[in-house]
């Protein structure tokens, strides 16, 4: 491990605390009667997906249910607080596993409840996304998790990042993983109490079967990873589906935008701003590819033209700018080659290299 690794890891060991914790979620109402939960990451290791508890007069819909068994049970231990009535659906927005690798802890909870997903989900969280992770679980991570501890024993700074790691890596090697047992093609209707849910997919963009939820009276949008706040994560998507996507969504009326990650928004502002990044790109993908230059060579030429979405997204951030330049333009560059090469299948792409 790397001298400038292990300082990283001493600066996030001193802005969290001494003590080694399970993840706390934090609450927001995004509405009335609609709440936001963010959780904590784990350690230097693992981050978390929003999960969104929808409460009516006749049980709770919850929308993506975490990472890992121990933080959909923090999630759910405020929900108790919150309503007596039960949990009756959980929605899984994709197959990335920050997103539903907590799902058993609501269908332990609640033996009736349904876990509905847009069908290709079901497809992938059944092989491909358990194949894709499993050189990262099985291998990379628990060699960094033990590299991390064997520094602790020299430098007890270390030792709450590295109880941090441990309990992740155990969190997602012990998860029982539920697979949705109801699943749609293009539209689920949902009447909950006085809730009107639409569970709504408009076709291929980061994922094949991206879902997400609309709340017509409430002006409610639950987007997953269509986009993130702040920056999109572009590994393995549709290009040019994406942005059709992220089109038909700006039609719809919403006061409020939860995205997979990161704060609720107010505005459209950033899905503005993001569907013009990846329309840029798009156009400076295929020009860049008929004049013979590499992804490289094309992330180059593009950068400039895009400074201007790069700061409002990252304000200026050195570590958000690195994130935009490699999650947003140079993943969703390597996949607008691939799709000028031929139509994109459902299979996983590999992340690039750098």
């Amino acid at each position: 491990m790397s001298a400038k690794r292990i300082a990283a890891i001493l600066v996030l060991a001193s802005a969290t605390g001494a003590v080694s914790r399970h993840p706390a979620p934090t609450r927001t109402e995004i509405a009335p009667g609609i709440f936001l939960f963010q959780t904590d990451r784990y350690g230097d290791v693992g981050l978390d997906g929003n999960s969104i508890a929808i409460v009516s007069s006749e049980g709770v819909l919850v929308f993506d249910t975490n990472g890992t068994p121990a933080a959909a049970s923090a999630v759910l231990a405020q929900i108790r607080t919150l309503t007596d009535q039960p949990v009756r659906y959980v929605v899984n927005s994709h197959w990335h596993w920050d997103h539903w690798y907590g799902t058993e802890v609501y269908t332990r909870a609640f033996p009736g409840l349904h876990v509905i997903s847009h069908e290709k989900n079901r497809k992938m969280m059944d092989g491909p996304a358990i194949e894709f992770n499993r050189p990262g679980l099985e291998r990379d991570l628990p060699r960094y998790v033990e590299q991390v501890e064997q520094h602790a024993i020299a430098d007890p700074a270390l030792r709450p990042v590295a109880d941090d790691d441990r309990l992740f890596l155990d969190e997602k090697r012990n998860a029982h993983l539920v697979l949705p047992d109801i699943t749609f093609s293009e539209r689920l209707s949902i009447h909950l109490g006085e809730r009107e849910i639409e569970v709504l997919n408009y076709g291929r963009g980061v994922t094949p079967g991206d879902t997400f939820v609309y709340l017509p009276r409430e002006r409610v949008l639950l987007l997953g990873d269509l986009i993130v706040n702040p920056i999109t994560f572009a590994l393995s998507c549709y290009p040019t589906e994406w942005v059709r996507v992220l089109e038909r969504i700006d039609k719809l009326d919403a006061d409020v935008i939860v995205t997979g990650h990161g704060p609720a928004l107010h505005d459209k502002s950033l899905l503005h701003t993001t569907t013009e990044v990846f329309r840029k790109l798009i156009r400076a993908g295929a020009d860049a590819k008929r004049r013979g230059l590499s992804v490289d060579e094309a992330k180059e030429a593009v950068m400039p033209t895009l400074r201007a979405e790069m700061l409002s997204i990252t304000q200026d951030d050195p570590r958000l700018n690195e994130s935009f330049k490699t999650q947003m333009v140079d993943w969703f560059l390597h996949r607008v080659y691939e799709e000028l090469d031929g139509p994109l299948d459902d299979t996983i792409a590999a992340i690039p290299k750098s």
